[in-house]
Protein backbone atom coordinates (compact mmCIF):
# COMPACT_ATOMS: atom_id res chain seq x y z
CA UNK A 1 0.00 0.00 0.00
CA UNK A 2 1.69 3.28 -1.18
CA UNK A 3 1.14 6.44 1.14
CA UNK A 4 -1.54 8.07 -0.60
CA UNK A 5 -3.78 5.32 0.09
CA UNK A 6 -2.14 4.62 3.94
CA UNK A 7 -3.71 8.37 4.30
CA UNK A 8 -6.98 7.20 3.19
CA UNK A 9 -7.54 4.40 5.42
CA UNK A 10 -9.84 5.77 8.53
CA UNK A 11 -9.05 4.64 12.23
CA UNK A 12 -11.97 2.33 12.91
CA UNK A 13 -14.17 4.10 15.88
CA UNK A 14 -13.45 3.79 19.13
CA UNK A 15 -16.49 2.68 21.61
CA UNK A 16 -16.84 2.36 25.63
CA UNK A 17 -19.01 0.74 27.38
CA UNK A 18 -20.86 1.36 30.61
CA UNK A 19 -22.27 -1.03 33.26
CA UNK A 20 -25.63 -0.12 33.68
CA UNK A 21 -27.69 -1.56 37.33
CA UNK A 22 -30.35 -1.61 39.07
CA UNK A 23 -28.95 -1.51 43.11
CA UNK A 24 -31.17 -4.22 44.91
CA UNK A 25 -31.50 -3.32 48.72
CA UNK A 26 -32.24 -5.81 51.40
CA UNK A 27 -35.45 -5.58 54.39
CA UNK A 28 -32.78 -4.27 56.53
CA UNK A 29 -32.00 -1.31 53.85
CA UNK A 30 -28.24 -2.61 53.32
CA UNK A 31 -27.42 -2.96 49.41
CA UNK A 32 -27.18 -6.20 47.76
CA UNK A 33 -24.96 -7.06 45.13
CA UNK A 34 -26.55 -5.37 42.08
CA UNK A 35 -27.78 -6.73 39.15
CA UNK A 36 -27.04 -6.38 35.67
CA UNK A 37 -29.66 -4.90 33.84
CA UNK A 38 -27.87 -3.67 30.49
CA UNK A 39 -24.97 -1.98 28.51
CA UNK A 40 -24.37 1.84 27.72
CA UNK A 41 -22.00 2.60 24.87
CA UNK A 42 -20.32 6.04 23.81
CA UNK A 43 -18.37 6.55 20.38
CA UNK A 44 -15.17 8.30 21.38
CA UNK A 45 -15.47 12.19 20.34
CA UNK A 46 -19.21 11.95 20.91
CA UNK A 47 -21.95 13.27 23.99
CA UNK A 48 -24.92 10.74 23.45
CA UNK A 49 -24.70 7.42 24.92
CA UNK A 50 -26.63 4.63 23.25
CA UNK A 51 -28.48 2.37 25.83
CA UNK A 52 -29.48 -1.18 26.43
CA UNK A 53 -31.36 -2.73 28.52
CA UNK A 54 -31.63 -6.54 28.30
CA UNK A 55 -35.23 -6.96 29.42
CA UNK A 56 -36.16 -4.44 26.14
CA UNK A 57 -33.56 -5.85 23.33
CA UNK A 58 -34.95 -4.58 20.87
CA UNK A 59 -35.36 -1.23 22.13
CA UNK A 60 -32.48 1.46 21.66
CA UNK A 61 -32.48 4.44 24.52
CA UNK A 62 -30.53 7.09 24.01
CA UNK A 63 -28.62 9.07 27.06
CA UNK A 64 -27.78 13.15 26.73
CA UNK A 65 -26.36 15.49 28.69
CA UNK A 66 -28.67 18.50 29.33
CA UNK A 67 -26.93 21.67 27.60
CA UNK A 68 -27.30 23.99 30.83
CA UNK A 69 -26.00 20.99 33.46
CA UNK A 70 -23.59 18.64 32.36
CA UNK A 71 -25.01 16.79 35.89
CA UNK A 72 -28.50 16.06 34.51
CA UNK A 73 -29.30 14.24 31.18
CA UNK A 74 -32.30 13.12 29.30
CA UNK A 75 -33.67 10.15 28.25
CA UNK A 76 -34.95 9.61 24.54
CA UNK A 77 -36.22 7.35 21.92
CA UNK A 78 -35.98 8.30 18.25
CA UNK A 79 -38.77 6.85 15.86
CA UNK A 80 -38.18 7.67 12.26
CA UNK A 81 -40.34 10.12 10.55
CA UNK A 82 -42.56 7.83 8.20
CA UNK A 83 -43.44 10.99 5.82
CA UNK A 84 -41.05 11.50 3.02
CA UNK A 85 -41.51 14.85 2.91
CA UNK A 86 -40.78 15.67 6.58
CA UNK A 87 -38.68 18.50 7.46
CA UNK A 88 -37.24 16.03 10.38
CA UNK A 89 -35.83 12.61 9.88
CA UNK A 90 -36.61 11.24 13.26
CA UNK A 91 -38.52 12.30 16.03
CA UNK A 92 -37.29 12.06 19.31
CA UNK A 93 -39.57 10.87 22.66
CA UNK A 94 -38.17 11.79 26.09
CA UNK A 95 -38.56 9.06 28.44
CA UNK A 96 -36.66 9.89 31.21
CA UNK A 97 -34.33 12.01 33.42
CA UNK A 98 -30.97 11.30 34.63
CA UNK A 99 -28.69 12.84 37.35
CA UNK A 100 -25.16 12.34 37.97
CA UNK A 101 -23.40 11.53 41.25
CA UNK A 102 -19.81 11.55 41.07
CA UNK A 103 -19.55 10.70 44.75
CA UNK A 104 -21.20 7.06 43.83
CA UNK A 105 -19.71 6.97 40.35
CA UNK A 106 -23.35 6.97 38.86
CA UNK A 107 -26.18 8.52 36.85
CA UNK A 108 -29.25 7.76 38.39
CA UNK A 109 -31.91 7.16 35.31
CA UNK A 110 -35.29 7.31 36.12
CA UNK A 111 -37.56 6.28 33.57
CA UNK A 112 -41.56 7.35 33.24
CA UNK A 113 -42.67 3.74 33.22
CA UNK A 114 -40.40 2.03 35.68
CA UNK A 115 -40.80 2.18 39.36
CA UNK A 116 -37.25 1.63 40.74
CA UNK A 117 -34.06 3.72 39.53
CA UNK A 118 -31.58 2.06 37.04
CA UNK A 119 -27.99 3.23 37.65
CA UNK A 120 -25.21 3.76 34.93
CA UNK A 121 -21.61 4.40 35.64
CA UNK A 122 -19.64 7.34 34.96
CA UNK A 123 -16.79 5.48 33.95
CA UNK A 124 -16.35 2.88 30.83
CA UNK A 125 -15.63 -0.09 32.08
CA UNK A 126 -11.58 -0.81 31.32
CA UNK A 127 -11.03 -4.22 29.57
CA UNK A 128 -13.94 -2.44 26.82
CA UNK A 129 -12.55 0.50 25.26
CA UNK A 130 -11.44 -1.24 22.15
CA UNK A 131 -12.24 -0.91 18.72
CA UNK A 132 -13.64 -4.61 19.04
CA UNK A 133 -17.03 -3.55 20.37
CA UNK A 134 -19.61 -3.69 17.63
CA UNK A 135 -21.49 -0.68 16.88
CA UNK A 136 -24.50 -0.21 19.12
CA UNK A 137 -26.22 1.46 16.39
CA UNK A 138 -25.68 -1.12 13.95
CA UNK A 139 -28.94 -4.06 13.76
CA UNK A 140 -26.67 -7.20 13.53
CA UNK A 141 -24.66 -6.63 17.05
CA UNK A 142 -24.92 -8.61 19.57
CA UNK A 143 -25.62 -7.05 23.11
Amino acid sequence: MNNQQTNQVSKPSQFYRFQVIQPQMKTDGHNEKPRSVGMAYLKEGQNTYTLRLWMLLNEKFYVIPNKNDSSRFLILTREPNKNPLGKNKYFWNIVGNGKADTSTGYIKLNFDLFEKPILMSLYPESSANSVTLPDPNSNDEVA
